[in-house]
């Protein structure tokens, strides 16, 4: 069909992951954990920010632009040699305080940041699509990749047919180690019946594995390199809300305001949709309210909402998109508080431009808030609760 052709760039999910990681500088590959990596680009030995910042932007291009490796690498090594970062040097090893001979760039380390961005990029991609697409395509089937001689852990996998949420998929999903070619495909009922139906979970084998930075002794999946345990899409999810968390709670030193305009853009975005449809639970930040938490003897001013609530009232209340959870700051501040006593927690009901919203507060019981529920009310049942139940003093 004239003037047809493919679209071969990567999905957004797929450059979204590269997008919006930041740079962390390390002396040692041991140094950064798989969620670390999810979160933060790092190449071992690049302590130098323009050294970094070079492969990031470079890495981003090749994801982006579908550049194949020998054309990537060519351009890339004059740059690198520029910054003196190629051949081997003498470096000090932060650690030890010794002077070292440290590999730097050359083209089979080029090879190796590549190959793993890249892959981490699209495995954390198909995380995503999987978790959106589920209903529709709700098995995973492992499979072996292109390799003449296939790891025999890595063989044993190939073919295992579970569905997405699978714990299985929490420690085998693909890639499982350095150059590891095996890769995870997404099918449907349809197809997995055809092809033998769902498998039996596998037992997961551990060992024990020290970390030769850190010395912390972990315990691994057999058969995955150090390093490459875990759900490279899980794991971005996880770190991602720990780090808004950290990073507001301490720009909340400072101003209440940059806190609560950080939590109003993250629902604004299309991030809160993707964390519902996750299997396992995360918690985002909906509210920042300083003067609440110290009344309720809160340890933080943020308050959560947990992702499976989020599903629960998007899934049942059609009038509530999760853009709507923006609303949650000002019920909190500006609505009537009702404390109804023993476990109920207080619940705040605020009429706005004509409709009500309600939204429980709880504390946990680490001294934590959270958002318990969160729904539109009707006119008729808000002033019944107003008249029934006394105001809460602030």
């Amino acid at each position: 069909m004239a003037g047809f052709k493919f679209d071969t760039k990567p999905s957004p999910e797929v450059t979204g992951f590269l997008d919006k990681k930041g740079l962390k500088p390390s002396f040692h590959w041991a140094e950064v954990s798989p969620r670390e990596h999810a979160f933060g680009f790092t190449v071992a030995k690049a302590t130098k920010l323009d050294v970094l910042t070079t492969l990031f932007e470079e890495v981003k291009r090749a994801q982006a632009e579908g550049i194949p490796f020998d054309a990537w690498a060519k351009d890339l090594e004059p740059r690198l040699r520029k910054l003196g970062w190629w051949g081997k040097v003498d470096m000090l090893d932060p650690k030890t305080g010794r002077m070292v001979k440290a590999q730097l760039g050359s083209p089979r380390r080029l090879k190796t940041i590549y190959w793993a961005n890249t892959r981490s990029a699209r495995a954390a991609g198909l995380w995503e699509r999987a978790q959106r697409t589920k209903a529709a395509l709700p098995y995973l089937v492992y499979s072996l990749g292109p390799s003449q001689k296939h790891r025999p852990d890595h063989q044993a996998q190939a073919g295992i047919t579970l569905p997405v949420d699978d714990p299985f998929w929490d420690v085998w999903f693909t890639p499982n180690g350095w150059r590891c070619k095996c890769w995870v495909r997404q099918i449907s009922k349809v197809e997995a019946d055809r092809n033998g139906g769902v498998s039996d979970p596998p037992e997961i084998e551990m060992k024990k594995w020290t970390n030769p930075r850190t010395g912390e002794t972990l315990k691994i999946p057999e058969g995955i390199d150090p390093g490459w345990q875990g759900n490279p899409g899980k794991n971005r999810a996880r770190t991602q809300i720990d780090n808004l968390n950290l990073k507001m709670e301490n720009a909340g030193k400072h101003s209440d305001a940059l806190p609560r305009q950080v939590i109003d853009e993250l629902w604004r975005s299309k991030a809160p949709q993707s964390y519902s449809q996750m299997n396992e639970r995360v918690h985002l930040p909906v509210a920042y309210v300083p003067g609440l938490a110290s009344r309720l003897d809160a340890k933080t001013p943020l308050v959560a909402v947990s992702s499976d609530t989020i599903a629960v009232k998007v899934g049942k209340h059609r009038s509530i998109e999760p853009s709507r959870f923006t609303l949650v700051q000002q019920v909190l501040e500006d609505g009537v508080p009702i404390d109804r006593g023993g476990s109920q927690g207080l619940s705040f009901w605020l009429e706005d431009e004509g409709r009500y919203w309600v939204a429980a507060l709880k504390r946990s019981e680490g001294g934590y808030l959270y958002i318990s529920t969160f729904f539109r009310s009707g006119e008729q049942r808000y002033r019944s609760i107003l008249e029934r139940y006394g105001r809460w003093e602030r």
